[in-house]
């Protein structure tokens, strides 16, 4: 018989983040759109595609959930309106890693000047993101018992770290000509807070295959700032928001630095932007950390460890519970470094006709330690002066490829922007956290600008 579980909102969130985490990504429409305000998050010379002299960006949100080698619909189904994952689906998907990726942030304020040759400009946000994989082995025991484990021994750790932190960052840039500016900005993290699995750390889980005893060689170091609140195993809560946006957090000794860097080309109707993002970027933890060291060796009898443990009706915080009550951990509260990837973009966009452009984008993003590369194609059609709208092919490595939709509306002096670049997944679901939402809007001050040269 296949196992189940009916899961609350909350226990989803507490599966997906302590069991697989989450690993960074960015939004593959936004880099495109010249003009637009979104866009300089992604490189600061794109403040000298904005259409005036001052533009305020107004508040502002951004989340993609994505799922490697499978889709939400693959492993989740409604039951008499309880959603349960389907574990031997789930199983039988996975690859041998697997990882569970997440960016999400909110965008609160920014300001950018331009005059003459030279543009300023500044923002503050608050982002979400981070770096994880979960094995194979690990579904698998859920899934299946350890009986398919007899006679081996499979490593079950997951591995990575989810960090949140507020970002303040200042650009300045250049024209060098009316065609080509140069760009350079820094920016100041300041830890929210982080649930980090240390470097190196391993479950093995061996299954004798003479008596089927089981032997747990645990080796685990748990990091956290602002996650947990720990007394001993069986009191250990949750305590994790991510979201949290409060400025008592902007200057603490949690804090580190950030470097991004960028081009833009303005050939009239051809424009071409290349940039680097979170060049060095890592935020040190000092203060506020609960540590969790799991070590030692643990032997258990039997043949299904989790047999009945995990029956239909068991919820997964009792399952966790009842394995977890014999392992109590070595608490610390050493500083640790929190590092966080950087990307980089390679684009353009054309105008084939007045009101048709076209355009491409290579990014490069880091996943646990390697550079894969992300594609999008993008046509987009001005409907209105007003208004243009957009469709995007979104490709990445181990995520299926998908379709999105944008639309861009400049009503007077306003700039709204929205975009889903997993439409197909919107409407298949209705979660939009797993459709990379985002949304955004602008003011622009000041007579309009020539769009054909970076010069006044």
């Amino acid at each position: 018989m296949g196992r189940s579980f009916y899961l609350s909102g909350s226990t989803l969130v507490a599966l997906l983040v302590l069991s697989a985490s989450v690993l960074h990504a960015q939004n593959l429409t936004a880099p495109l759109l010249s003009g637009s305000w979104q866009s300089t998050y992604h490189n600061p010379a794109m403040v000298h595609f904005l259409p005036t002299g001052t533009t305020v960006g107004l508040p502002g949100l951004a989340n993609d959930l994505r799922l490697e080698n499978l889709q939400y619909r693959d492993i989740f189904a409604r039951e008499n309106g309880q959603r349960i994952l389907q574990l031997d689906s789930w199983s039988l998907l996975a690859n041998e890693e697997n990882g569970v990726q997440d960016v999400y942030s909110i965008e609160t304020l920014g300001l950018a000047v331009r005059t003459g040759r030279f543009g300023l400009s500044g923002y503050h946000r608050l982002r979400v993101q981070g770096d994880a994989a979960y094995p194979k082995s690990l579904v698998d025991l859920f899934a299946l018992g350890n009986v398919p484990f007899i006679g081996r021994t499979v490593d079950i750790a997951p591995r990575g770290e989810v960090v949140s932190f507020q970002e303040l960052g200042l650009g300045l840039s250049y024209a060098v000509s009316d065609k080509v500016a140069i760009a350079g900005r820094v920016k100041y993290l300041a830890g929210v807070s982080s649930i980090q699995i240390g470097e190196g750390s391993s479950l093995d889980l061996t299954t004798d295959a003479a008596n089927f005893g089981l032997t747990l060689e645990q080796d685990l170091a748990l990091n956290t700032v602002r996650a947990i609140s720990y007394e001993q195993l069986n009191r250990i809560g949750l305590i994790y928001n991510p979201s949290r946006l409060h400025s008592e957090d902007l200057f603490t000794s949690n804090n580190g630095m950030a470097f991004d860097l960028g081009v833009a080309v303005n050939l009239d109707r051809l424009r071409l932007n290349a940039s680097a993002t979170d060049l060095g970027a890592a935020i040190d933890w000092q203060e506020n950390i609960t540590g969790l060291r799991f070590r030692g060796s643990r032997t258990f009898s039997g043949l299904d460890l989790l047999n009945d443990l995990l029956r239909d009706s068991v919820s997964f915080e009792e399952a966790v519970d009842s394995l977890t009550l014999t392992f109590e951990p070595e608490q610390t509260g050493t500083a640790y470094r929190s590092e966080i990837g950087a990307s980089y973009y390679l684009g353009g966009e054309y105008d084939v006709t007045d009101r048709f452009t076209a355009g491409a984008m290579v990014v490069l993003e880091n996943r646990l330690g390697d550079t894969v590369p992300a594609f999008a194609l993008v046509g987009r059609y001005t409907v209105l002066d007003w208004l243009r709208l957009g469709v995007n092919l979104n490709h990445r490595t181990g995520i299926r490829t998908n379709i999105g939709l944008h639309l861009y509306a400049s009503p007077g002096r306003f700039r709204l922007f929205a975009s889903s670049d997993k439409f197909i997944t919107l409407i298949s679901t209705g979660n939009s956290a797993l459709a990379g939402i985002r949304l955004g809007a602008a003011l622009m001050l000041g007579p309009t600008r020539s769009s054909s040269s970076f010069l006044p």
